[in-house]
Formats: C-alpha cells, sequence, structure tokens
C-alpha cells in the first residue's frame, strides 16, 4: 500500500466550531444504531484485519479509542442501509465528513513503520472499495488525494471535502494512480460506479492505510465521525 500523499485543489478543510452541510440524504448519526452500520479496522497480524464497531457520542455522533500501537486502518461502512446514497454510484458526487479529535494534553500520535523516509505525519483520508469477491485486484481499493494530519484535528475539528469522484490524485493498493494508463482510469471509474465500502483510512509517511495510533506513555484519545455524506454538487443547501 506505498503511495506518496497528494495535496492538490480537490480537497478543503474548513475549521470552525460551527459547521454547515448539505440538507440531503446523508449519515448525521442521529440515531443511536447507526454505530452498528460503521466497523474501525485495526491490524492483528498484517495484512490481517479484526472489526471493532465504534460507540455512539452525545450529541449525533460516533467515535474510536485510539490504541496504544500503530494498527488502527480504517472506519468504513458496506451496510445495505446506505444502498444508494454512499454505497452504489457515486459518478459525479461530492463527499463531506466532519471529522474531530479528542486527546489528553502532550499526546503524540505515530504511524506504523515510522520514520519510513517521507515526511508527513499520522493523518486519515477518504477510501472505498469496490466488488473484491473476486481473485485479488489492486484497483479494486481506492484512498483520494490529500490527507489530513491527525494533530489539526484536535481544536474544534473541521470539514473533509472533495469535489467530486475524479481520477486525479486517487492511487489504488500499490499506489498506482487511477490517472497511470487508459487500464487505470477505466478501473477507477468502474469501482466508482459500484462502490461496496466506504470511509475513512488511517496511515502515514510514505503508505496509505498502514495503520496509526498513539505513542505510549504520551496520553490518549478518541477520533470523532460527525457527519458523513455523497452527494452531488446539484443538491440544495
Amino acid at each position: 500500500m506505498r503511495a506518496k500523499k497528494l495535496f492538490g485543489p480537490l480537497v478543503l478543510m474548513i475549521f470552525a466550531a460551527a459547521y454547515f452541510v448539505p440538507a440531503t440524504d446523508a449519515e448525521d448519526f442521529a440515531d443511536r444504531g447507526s454505530v452498528k452500520r460503521w466497523k474501525v479496522y485495526d491490524y492483528t497480524h498484517r495484512p490481517h484485519l479484526r472489526g471493532r464497531h465504534p460507540y455512539f457520542l452525545a450529541p449525533e455522533s460516533i467515535a474510536f479509542d485510539f490504541l496504544l500501537k500503530p494498527n488502527t486502518a480504517f472506519l468504513v461502512t458496506s451496510h445495505p442501509h446506505y444502498d444508494g446514497e454512499l454505497l452504489g454510484d457515486m459518478t459525479g458526487r461530492n463527499l463531506v465528513a466532519f471529522l474531530d479529535v479528542s486527546v489528553t494534553p502532550g499526546t503524540e500520535f505515530m504511524y506504523f513503520g515510522e520514520p519510513d523516509g517521507c515526511p508527513e505525519p499520522a493523518d486519515v483520508r477518504y477510501y472505498f472499495e469496490t466488488d473484491t469477491s473476486g481473485k485479488f485486484e489492486e484497483t479494486d481499493y481506492w484512498w483520494s488525494p490529500g490527507g489530513v494530519d491527525l494533530d489539526s484535528l484536535t481544536g474544534p475539528g473541521g470539514l473533509l471535502y472533495i469535489s467530486g469522484f475524479f481520477a486525479s490524485g486517487w492511487e489504488d493498493y500499490f499506489g498506482h494512480p487511477a490517472t497511470l494508463d487508459a487500464a487505470h482510469e477505466e478501473a477507477f471509474q468502474r469501482a466508482v460506479q459500484d462502490v461496496r465500502s466506504i470511509g475513512l483510512s488511517f496511515g502515514g509517511g510514505c503508505s496509505r492505510g498502514n495503520g496509526v495510533g498513539i505513542v505510549p506513555g504520551t496520553g490518549s484519545g478518541y477520533f470523532i465521525l460527525g457527519h458523513f455524506e455523497a452527494y452531488y454538487p446539484a443538491d440544495p443547501l
């Protein structure tokens, strides 16, 4: 999963205590049952992952505790409740999510393999998969451009926004860009038309999805997801 990070024009972070999101169908976590629709995935013995559910956090959000080892890699959903909203054909949609991190003073984040020669710290970005039931294909898994440092979310939090599922900036399982060649771009578009799992991925350094955690002895904390939406630009705000 080696891949350079890209910080391109597709990503906009807006930090504010109050935030605005499109008033269309979305997951705002007002229903406590929503915690069962999402899963956190931690590495056990790489590349194997073990799932756990996040927990409901008032007033309307879900959260998970960071581990004292760099093993937490994904917060995603593949629940049929989201068919046609977050799952299915996402062509032409924008993504927006409200993210926050709460930590005790002095808490330091780390990523698996740190340091690995790249300066980027532990971060979070968008991630999705298409149908992975057949033989392994690197183009079944996609990471977005524009990772956001976890440290930068420990203030008021913010919106993570991407304009459109355009090929530019997205990279596959082996870090190959969707624009590498015609075959990759076609594979990316097919994946966008049949999203089976979507959410957030955690990593850092030269890689994506390699896992993050808290440096033992520095503190503790948890990650908060307060809204997640895939919407068409023409939808009313």
